[in-house]
């Protein structure tokens, strides 16, 4: 009978769907409705079948049992009142489909329009068409005039289609992935409180008492202060709950890229301007020998102007190689020439005594 009336219902969202199109996206916010529904019936049963164990318990000369069983029947109150919250958090979900589906709508009807402006600037053609050969000049003439003011109209219901089509696509998206999200967190939060919940009701379960190999008279239930603890810490944890505490840490960051080679450049210190070698011989090929002093540029603070333009002029390792650096200023019982080094107003910036 359930297959039934579900079959009779599908059929008639599809027939329905016939005369507006879009019978999947129906079918889709049929199906979610039907998912709600499913799940306050779920919630109901639930219910009513934690009230009828309450009222058997109240009946039972057992006080472990009505103890156990009030404490359950706090706990499946709780329990109700998320599925409650989840069962919103479904009908969001559907009415972002139902956005989705008025969006669409609206494309629609601007199609619509554009058909309605092509055929009427068709029909004003054939007209002109006709009254070319028999009509006087002013009819042709409003004719021409209607024609033209067709052809402007379906320019613009053209324009309005691309824009329509282009805006729906972009919120189609946003919805779908700002629905998706927020079911997702609704049913993470539904399973987390729901471990939270029934972790307190196996624990108020323990304290049922155990009578295997034990007279029954002897058995006596002391769990009464326990299981209301239990239920209350469950109610703090369910109403202090967060959902970012339970998402995942993100991932560490990627590895970034090392910094490109340096290139060897060549320091002008009357300009301040780190050249490189080939705008250095160019200059020294137009005869600027005082503009470009050839000594290679070697990294430092006192040298290099405050800005950044030389980062990438930078000698590279394999220049270094071919021409090793200078030996550490701080000793002065090395001698070396400063001209294949350091140029003049750095060994004199660095202490460093010239031979």
């Amino acid at each position: 009978m359930e297959r039934a009336s579900k079959a009779i219902r599908r059929s008639g969202v599809r027939l329905k769907s016939l005369g507006g199109g879009h019978s999947e996206l129906n079918m889709v916010i049929s199906e979610m409705k039907d998912v709600r529904q499913a799940a306050k019936v779920f919630m109901t049963a639930q219910n009513s079948a934690a009230q009828d164990l309450t009222s058997w318990a109240a009946g039972n000369e057992n006080r472990a049992i009505q103890d156990i069983m009030s404490q359950l029947a706090e706990l499946n109150t709780l329990w109700t009142d998320v599925q409650k919250e989840f069962a919103e958090h479904l009908k969001n979900f559907k009415h972002q489909f139902e956005m989705i589906l008025e969006g669409e709508k609206q494309v629609d009807h601007a199609r619509t329009h554009l058909a309605q402006c092509e055929q009427r600037e068709l029909k004003i053609r054939k007209e002109l068409k006709k009254a070319a050969k028999k009509a006087t000049v002013e009819e042709i003439n409003n004719l021409e005039i209607k024609l033209s003011q067709a052809e402007r109209a379906k320019d613009l219901a053209q324009l309005e289609v691309v824009e329509r089509v282009h805006e729906n696509e972009a919120v189609k998206l946003i919805r779908l992935k700002e629905g998706l999200i927020k079911v997702s967190d609704a049913y993470v939060e539904m399973a987390n409180k729901c471990a939270i919940i029934f972790s307190a009701q196996k624990e108020i379960s323990h304290y049922v008492p155990d009578v295997h190999g034990r007279d029954l008279h002897e058995v006596k239930y002391t769990g009464s202060g326990a299981t209301k603890l239990a239920v209350i810490k469950a109610r703090e944890k369910v109403l202090q709950y967060r959902q970012q505490n339970y998402r995942l840490l993100p991932c560490n960051p990627a590895i970034e890229d090392p910094p490109p080679p340096y290139t060897p450049g060549f320091y002008d210190p009357t300009t301040g301007r780190l050249y490189n070698e080939e705008e250095t011989l160019a200059n020294n090929r137009l005869g600027n020998q005082s503009t470009v002093q050839r000594q290679r540029a070697v990294p430092s603070v006192t040298q290099l102007p405050s800005d950044t333009s030389y980062i990438g002029s930078l000698p590279s390792e394999s220049d270094w190689q071919a021409s090793p650096p200078c030996p550490p200023i701080w000793n002065s019982e090395i001698q070396w020439d400063t001209e294949d080094c350091y140029p003049d107003d750095l060994a004199d910036a660095l202490g460093a005594a010239k031979i």
